[in-house]
């Protein structure tokens, strides 16, 4: 499967901190491994708490199991919650990762209830204004009334991804990691569109030429 309105060039996932891209996009990376170069960008290591230490790890092995090499995977050293203060360099960083990957899609954390999530967006927005760029769904903060893009998941993608967020033994705890409730977001989304399991996005822009 590819992404029909994608051209040759790389994909872009950004997430503001670990485990974003993974929650949003983890069935669908599984999915598209093979048929798109993939890069994956961090903006924050997200460890001002003590306790998540092992997070840079835990991502790292996360993503790996998804099929995303180490040398794709690019991890910034932002402030988790404190973005708002870094906005012009996140713009010229994000800037020199354009120019680094050259991408012609991305895939962003929405403008959502998380403070970074909105900085990230916005800034993404202001660089790759000429790439196709779609905001992805994570549980805990997004709000999405009408999705519009449904991607159908097999089991084996879904299984994929729940075995990827298993990594983050640092979540572990947390209700939105539980499996159960991955499963029932798929089952949901899907059900809206008549598949059995889905991952849902919505476009910014669509770049076609």
């Amino acid at each position: 499967m590819t992404l029909d309105f994608i051209k040759k060039g790389p994909i872009l996932f950004i997430g503001c901190h670990p485990d974003d891209i993974e929650l949003g996009c983890g069935g669908l990376l599984n999915k598209i491994k093979n048929q798109h170069t993939i890069f994956t960008l961090t903006l924050s290591k997200n460890q001002k708490n003590i306790s998540n230490k092992n997070l840079v790890e835990e991502q790292k092995k996360s993503l790996d199991s998804l099929g995303i090499e180490n040398s794709k995977n690019i991890i910034a050293n932002f402030t988790t919650r404190e973005m708002f203060k870094e906005r012009q360099e996140i713009c010229d960083y994000l800037w020199k990762i354009k120019k680094k990957v050259n991408p012609t899609c991305i895939f962003v954390t929405p403008n959502d209830l998380h403070q970074d999530h909105q900085i990230c967006n916005i800034e993404v927005q202001r660089v790759f204004r000429d790439c196709t760029i779609l905001e992805y769904f994570v549980s805990r903060s997004t709000l999405f009334d009408k999705p519009k893009i449904f991607v159908e998941l097999s089991k084996k993608n879904m299984n994929a991804k729940i075995k990827a967020l298993k990594n983050y033994k640092t979540y572990k705890n947390k209700n939105y990691f539980f499996e159960d409730s991955i499963w029932t977001a798929a089952k949901f989304y899907g059900s809206k569109s008549e598949i059995q399991y889905c991952e849902i996005f919505n476009p910014i822009s669509i770049i076609i030429k």
